[in-house]
């Protein structure tokens, strides 16, 4: 288990970071994304908030019958409520956290349900469990092949780059052939460490990862933009074909820029600011 303030291999768990922080001297950060659940029922959204949900409700759907899932830097298990919907009969739900509050949360209820320790077994249809570790060593707790999906989402940013690397090296390990791991972070070229929000560590960019997961040992089976910042999004569509710009124009003009802006990136992820990926094992003897 870990804290704010602990020091693991000689760097340090942080809530986020501070201004004077040196992100390279922190292990992780246990900021959590925002409810989504809560913006919605509040009624003040971002763009954020739109692009977490459809990412989320897109994983639940990939959550196949009598499928083991791990969900990576769960925090506050998002993901359950939409897989207990979606995906009512996958065989269980783990969620790996580092933190043992946002586990705690976890354990309540995603959706602000106040759930006992004894109503677990009831409220899901399917078993869960969750695992207080750090990510970077999770397949000495998860047996290895085991996993059928695993769900990384707005997580890996959290971490110093190393333990995000050694992370998808643990990812790895716990899948079998004919897993398929949904992995999302923000797409940073450039000096990761010189991020785009004050709670991450280090992004990501786009080549970067594609690099990181093949020396790994995986390949990229879909590629998928999350996000648009407005400005960008203008300036993007703007070089497009008439055609395109046409049918942006007719979207732009009924459709609110924290929809929009969440999901016209959709075909286009290195122009994004925020990218999926659908990875698998390589295998050299698959036929598809």
């Amino acid at each position: 288990m870990a804290k704010v303030g602990d020091i693991i291999d000689g760097k340090k768990v942080m809530l986020k970071i501070e201004e004077g922080d040196n992100p390279q001297d922190a292990y992780c950060t246990t900021y959590q994304m925002r409810n989504f659940y809560s913006q919605f029922k509040d009624g003040f959204i971002s763009n954020l908030d739109v692009m977490n949900y459809i990412q989320h409700f897109k994983a639940a759907l990939m959550a196949k019958k009598d499928m083991t899932v791990v969900d990576v830097c769960c925090g506050r298990s998002l993901m359950l409520p939409l897989l207990r919907y979606y995906a009512k009969n996958i065989k269980n739900y783990i969620g790996v956290d580092i933190s043992e509050t946002n586990i705690k949360e976890a354990k309540k209820g995603a959706s602000n349900k106040e759930l006992k320790e004894n109503d677990l077994k009831t409220y899901y249809p399917f078993d869960v469990d969750w695992i207080l570790t750090s990510c970077s060593e999770m397949a000495e707790h998860i047996e290895h092949e085991s996993a059928d999906l695993i769900i990384y989402t707005s997580a890996i940013e959290h971490m110093h780059k190393d333990i995000g690397y050694q992370s998808l090296k643990e990812c790895h390990k716990i899948m079998n052939d004919n897993s398929i791991m949904f992995l999302s972070c923000p797409n940073t070229p450039g000096n990761g460490y010189d991020t785009q929000y004050a709670a991450h560590i280090y992004e990501w960019g786009y080549d970067e990862l594609k690099e990181a997961l093949n020396e790994i040992g995986f390949e990229i089976i879909q590629e998928v933009g999350l996000v648009m910042g407005a400005k960008e999004m203008n300036e993007f569509y703007a070089t497009q074909s008439t055609e395109i710009q046409e049918f942006y124009k007719k979207l732009k003009a009924y459709i609110p820029t924290q929809f929009l802006t969440a999901i016209m990136g959709v075909p286009y992820p290195k122009a994004s600011k925020e990218i999926l990926f659908f990875v698998r094992k390589k295998n050299e003897n698959k036929l598809f």
